[in-house]
């Protein structure tokens, strides 16, 4: 009975550490509903949210959430929710691209 008491608080404990560490390469979250997107969590330059926002628009993406994560020393789009069509994703993910990772990393909160 201890042992399953000791697993439970060691787990209980270990999961803000493991949610810091999944996170830990990630810069930014975008959540989309009727066409208008929100940040989230995390910084990014105030003129990519509104070059995100063009994209968004045209054709009007009804809900989805995306994250940008740094890898291999650059930024990188995932979708985490939702369906985006996918030449609508190519226009998200050249839009990041356009954007270096410093430049992504030194952006400030969305206002």
């Amino acid at each position: 009975m201890n042992t399953v008491i000791g697993l439970v608080i060691f787990a209980l404990l270990a999961t803000p550490l493991i949610v810091a560490i999944a996170r830990s390469n990630e810069l930014f979250v975008i959540e989309v509903e009727d066409g208008v997107p929100r940040a989230v969590r995390g910084r990014l330059p105030q003129r990519l949210l509104d070059e995100l926002a063009d994209v968004v628009r045209r054709p009007r993406l009804a809900s989805a959430r995306f994250k940008v994560i740094a890898e291999d020393r650059r930024a990188r789009l995932v979708v985490v929710r939702g369906q985006i069509p996918a030449g609508q994703l190519q226009q998200l993910r050249n839009v990041v691209g356009t954007f270096p990772l410093a430049a992504i990393r030194a952006g400030g909160r969305v206002r």
